[in-house]
């Protein structure tokens, strides 16, 4: 048998090794992992970010020090995606970390410099480690280390933009929803209540309503609509985008932007409204979120936009809010309070109630 030369030796091994490189995670058909870790913390420059399990799921959160001062958020979904990218990070390359490579790093690799981006791991079972990557890039991807014995004498080619997001903005990073309804979950009930109105002056009746979602059979159709625990259905010029507004409600300006004592500002302000949603999914309750919505003594403004003052059990104190958001929600209240105002205290057999459908009234739900 005739001897192969050793080229052909050097390339067989070589291709065996690039197989070996390449479908190192065949089930992911993905590039394969750096590693595969849980995450309890990342900490870049001032900014840290938590993980935080429990029986209802995972909770993010965003804190950072301005002048001496902490703040501490709820983050936004671009945090569980930085979580999900660092606790499983991808490679496009793997090298041995020797001197060619080594010279494009500082003499301390992991020491802060202009040239790299560094930031600490934190895994739920080992110790904590840094994960340092050259700012310049090589076609969209940047050279990276790390401190953890496990990745020692390594060096990865990793995708630029996984720690490029680390630089944006610091309120990206936090989240300015009140309401964070379960994945695939809808309002099936809502119960508001408005207290008071945006101009003194104006003539005012205290209003409270309860809606339930509902079907309804129209023809060959189902329909879902909102009624009251009365039964009468609400027009959906009035009870959809209620629902939506509430739904959206958001910070307009986080307290790192404003110098404005807003418990203080709370105490004194008039109440106007409050919203009590319940998220549902296939029938089921899954979620009860709240909100209070208060006008203040004088007019707020924080960068030219008036604000009111807003406080809920999913925020953490008192929060502000943008006037013209609970402005279109009083108006959407005030139209259902006209509009029931016009009809039966219960609902007309078969008109607005349909036929063998049970009362919502007298379903025994709690509300």
């Amino acid at each position: 048998m005739k001897k192969l030369p050793n080229s052909l030796w050097i390339l067989l091994g070589s291709l065996i090794a690039l197989g070996a490189f390449l479908f190192l995670d065949l089930d992911r058909k993905e590039e394969p992992l750096v590693w595969d870790l849980k995450l309890q913390t990342i900490r870049y420059g001032d900014l840290t970010f938590e993980k935080q399990s429990s029986f209802k799921g995972e909770s993010y959160y965003t804190s950072f020090s301005i002048d001496g001062n902490s703040y501490r958020y709820r983050a936004s979904t671009t945090v569980p995606n930085l979580f999900r990218d660092f606790e499983e990070l991808k490679m496009q390359g793997l090298y041995v970390f020797d001197d060619q490579i080594k010279k494009l790093f500082p003499e301390d690799p992991f020491s802060e410099s202009e040239e790299t981006r560094c930031l600490e791991l934190v895994p739920a079972s080992e110790p904590a480690f840094k994960l340092c990557a050259l700012k310049k890039d090589q076609g969209g991807k940047v050279f990276a280390v790390a401190s953890r014995p496990d990745n020692a004498e390594e060096a990865y080619l990793i995708a630029g933009y996984t720690l490029d997001r680390l630089d944006s903005d610091r309120s990206s990073f936090l989240e300015r929803r009140v309401f964070l309804y379960p994945t695939a979950s809808s309002t099936m009930e809502m119960q508001v209540t408005l207290q008071g109105v945006l101009d003194n002056s104006a003539s005012f009746q205290p209003f409270s309503v309860d809606l339930f979602r509902r079907e309804k059979k129209q023809e060959d159709r189902t329909l879902m609509v909102w009624m009251d625990d009365k039964g009468r259905e609400i027009s959906p010029q009035f009870s959809n985008p209620l629902d939506t507004v509430i739904r959206q409600y958001q910070i307009a300006f986080f307290d790192f932007e404003y110098d404005i004592d807003t418990e203080a500002q709370w105490a004194s302000a008039r109440p106007l409204l409050t919203a009590r949603m319940v998220a549902g999914q296939d029938g089921e309750e899954v979620d009860t979120m709240s909100v209070e919505v208060r006008k203040p003594e004088q007019i707020l403004k924080v960068k030219d936009k008036e604000v009111l003052l807003m406080k809920s059990p999913e925020m953490e104190g008192v929060q502000l809010i943008d006037l013209d958001n609970v402005k279109r929600t009083i108006g959407y209240i005030q139209g259902i309070q006209g509009e029931l105002s016009a009809l039966p205290a219960s609902h007309p057999g078969g008109q607005s109630h349909p036929e063998g459908q049970p009362n919502p009234g007298g379903q025994g739900e709690t509300h």
